[in-house]
């Protein structure tokens, strides 16, 4: 950070899931001295993830977002995307075992290769059976203990900067931008 100029354009944002570990130079004034915590995602950012994470992915009309991010309260939104990429591999793997199963009963003579290759797609979609067995794996990666180590570095930083005299009552990003309005024409 030393020797780098003032520029208006140029925006410098850390991220951690560390914030414990590290140095405390990084956050006196002047460097990251702007501290925002992001908390587990709630009911409606878990819909979007699973939107997001399925989006591209044939999923039967019977899965249900809601439901979804019910059950996922307290996953990150790596833990959900875990859960649907697992439910994704269990249709897949579904799909393949369907597909050698009927390649065997070609090869018996059960049937013929044309027979075989007109058979609908007997896993067209990725289906709430799918899920379940994804779920049954899944795990939150973000426990509360966690959480508290957060609220504490949080309380702690917050502390110092109040007593430096460095801490801003909030961000507005509104304010923000006014400002960033003004030295853009400046420039």
């Amino acid at each position: 950070m030393d020797g780098l100029k003032q520029r208006a354009s140029v925006v410098v944002i850390g991220a951690t899931n560390r914030p414990d570990i590290l140095d405390p130079g990084i956050m006196r004034p002047g460097r990251l001295d702007q501290l925002i915590y992001i908390p587990l995602p709630d009911r409606d950012s878990r819909i979007s993830i699973f939107k997001a994470n399925l989006r591209k992915s044939p999923v039967a009309d019977d899965i249900d977002m809601e439901t979804l991010a019910d059950a996922t309260e307290g996953f990150s939104g790596a833990d959900i995307t875990e859960i649907c990429q697992r439910a994704a591999k269990n249709a897949i793997r579904d799909s393949i075992t369907a597909g050698i199963e009927r390649q065997q009963r070609v090869e018996a003579g059960d049937l013929t290769q044309e027979e075989a290759d007109e058979l609908p797609d007997p896993v067209p979609y990725i289906t709430r059976a799918h899920f379940e067995a994804s779920m049954s794996k899944a795990r939150r990666s973000v426990g509360p203990e966690i959480i508290k180590q957060y609220d504490d570095f949080t309380a702690k930083i917050k502390q110092q900067w109040s007593e430096s005299g460095t801490e801003s009552a909030s961000y507005n990003i509104d304010k923000a931008a006014e400002e960033q309005a003004r030295e853009d024409a400046l420039l």
